[in-house]
């Protein structure tokens, strides 16, 4: 809990992102996303008077009372818990606890696409989508209703097998015959 005399200040952030800044004195100062446990600081009046802090008051904090400070934390540390209660009635296929906790995922159709990897090295590499330096479009023709150019394009790939998308297609050039 906040501690200190009735004059004491405190900052918190007025974003739902993280923030940080380093204050001409050395001390950096991090930011959790408001309304999270660690979303406020203490300030001095030296440091208030500091050009880095005055650039930011207002744009990313706010300067607040110690007491209001201690209301804040109070709150955001009410219903705390480790870990969900619902996640300890989880069992694994013998009908024991999980012993390690559980790791809860969003589905694979709501997490993002990957764009870039980053090497060891620090390098990027960017995601070979159609229609970079990579991976130009293909020119195509001036007779294609714009309607019609995905179609176009998906047909005109020039590769073949599973890369095409044709993995365990089986092709006959047999007549055709109907199910009885």
């Amino acid at each position: 809990m906040p501690r200190g005399t009735p004059s004491q200040k405190y900052i918190r952030n007025t974003r739902y992102v993280p923030v940080g800044l380093r204050l001409g004195t050395g001390r950096r100062i991090n930011l959790q996303p408001r309304g999270n446990r660690g979303d406020c600081a203490p300030i001095s009046k030296e440091e208030m008077a500091d050009e880095i802090f005055l650039g930011n008051l207002g744009l990313v904090f706010e300067v607040i009372p110690a007491a209001e400070a201690t209301d804040v934390i109070s709150k955001q540390t009410t219903n705390q818990q480790t870990a969900h209660p619902a996640l300890s009635q989880l069992r694994n296929a013998k009908g024991e606890e999980y012993k390690r906790g559980v790791v809860v995922e969003e589905n694979f159709e709501d997490q993002g696409k990957t764009v870039a990897a980053i090497s060891d090295r620090g390098m990027i590499q960017r995601f070979k989508a159609p229609g970079t330096v990579d991976q130009p479009l293909p020119d195509i023709p001036a007779d294609v209703p714009p309607a019609e150019v995905a179609d176009w394009v998906a047909r005109n790939k020039n590769i073949e097998g599973p890369e095409a998308g044709l993995a365990g297609l089986r092709v006959n050039t047999d007549e055709l015959h109907k199910e009885k």
